[in-house]
């Protein structure tokens, strides 16, 4: 399944033409969702766009693909979905220049600064 998600998942970057802002790593067991920032905003603002509207489709997730065997079918069509939703969101959002109008908190901040 991990496999699957990992391939699904670039499948859909490529589709949504959004390669400049994700990609993945890590293992089928544990692959990570890499997030850049573009056009003026930060990793950070594009974090949260994409932590907000993976919550609100009902997808609990920190960026990362954690698999138990509950996870089957249905549970990936959710997954899916969901990247069919919110890549597009943020792909419009970042390039017209409009991620600021969807948030709904202020952007996420990193925990550790470089003093």
């Amino acid at each position: 399944q991990g496999e699957r998600i990992i391939r699904e998942v670039n499948n859909r970057i490529e589709a949504h033409g959004v390669p400049d802002l994700f990609s993945l790593s890590g293992h089928p067991t544990w692959s990570f969702l890499n997030i850049q920032g573009s056009n003026g905003y930060s990793v950070w603002q594009v974090r949260t766009l994409f932590l907000q509207e993976m919550f609100a489709q009902g997808i609990l997730t920190l960026g990362t693909h954690n698999l138990s065997y509950a996870h089957g079918e249905a549970e990936l069509q959710a997954l899916f979905a969901a990247y069919d939703h919110v890549l597009p969101l943020i792909r419009t959002a970042v390039r017209e220049k409009k991620l600021e109008q969807l948030l709904k908190c202020p952007p996420l901040e990193p925990l550790f600064k470089v003093r």
